[in-house]
């Protein structure tokens, strides 16, 4: 099993250790609840890529980064005090495109993504007998990334750099039945104080079920973030990606 795989399935044991066993609603907008949400991001990256006099396209599939994955960690958690919540969202991954022949351009990516924000809740909105709510939130987003761009005649450049996103956003819960439920949101951030232009979409179908007597809720769903960032400086650094691919997580309630 890859070692990504094996991180993110020992946090979730770890946690469902510890959560509370008490029933959670998850479009609850009174009292105080949370959650810990481990995920696995079937990630493929798409985009450019140039540190110093080395540039690249950067394709990547998600079998190629899960051939070239030294290791990952993804999870998210909330709180809920009332309409107002804190959402946090912490992933880290050190990835290799292998580029062959002497053309070739390898392209190693270590990436430290860590998210905070402050949310309200708006609804229930009239939505037949179903309930539909909207978060809408506001908060930073912090990226670290260490660039390596390497040649198969042996020219190498490398960049470490960071920058902090402001990010605004929403999401809509539209209830299908009393244990299910669509989940469709977005943000968009940057605008020139980190990065040039930060976005994110995603869209996920949750199901709640129990881990014996602990409350859980399993989701699919697919998952897009582009980010576009250039800085220059003695050697100069652009870097325009999209990560995209299928998500499947498992939120532990307390």
């Amino acid at each position: 099993m890859p070692r990504f795989l094996k991180s993110v399935l020992l946090v979730g044991a770890i946690l469902s250790i510890q959560a509370n066993t008490a029933d959670a609603d998850a479009l609850a907008t009174e009292g105080t609840r949370g959650s810990i949400t481990p995920y696995v991001w079937g990630t493929s990256v798409t985009g450019d890529a140039s540190v110093g006099p080395l540039s690249t396209e950067v394709d990547l599939s998600f079998s190629d980064m899960l051939e070239d994955l030294e290791f990952a960690l993804m999870v998210e958690g909330e709180y809920w005090n009332g309409r107002w919540g804190l959402l946090g969202n912490l992933m880290h991954s050190n990835q290799q495109s292998n580029g062959g022949g002497v053309l070739a351009t390898t392209t190693d990516i270590k990436m430290t993504m860590l998210g905070a924000a402050v949310a309200y809740r708006y609804g229930p909105f009239p939505n037949s007998a179903n309930r539909t709510l909207f978060d809408a939130y506001a908060g930073l987003r912090y990226t670290k990334m260490d660039v390596t761009l390497t040649t198969g005649g042996g020219a190498s450049a490398s960049r470490e750099i960071d920058f902090t996103d402001p990010v605004i956003g929403g999401r809509f819960f539209i209830e299908l039945d009393p244990e299910s439920r669509m989940l469709i949101g977005g943000d968009i951030g940057g605008f020139g104080v980190g990065s040039d232009l930060s976005w994110q979409l995603y869209g996920f179908y949750a199901r709640d079920v129990k881990l014996g007597r602990t409350p859980a809720t399993v989701s699919l769903g697919y998952r897009a973030l582009g980010q576009d960032y250039t800085t220059g400086g003695t050697v100069p650094l652009t870097i325009d990606t999209t990560y995209h691919g299928p998500v499947v997580a498992l939120s532990f309630h307390f």
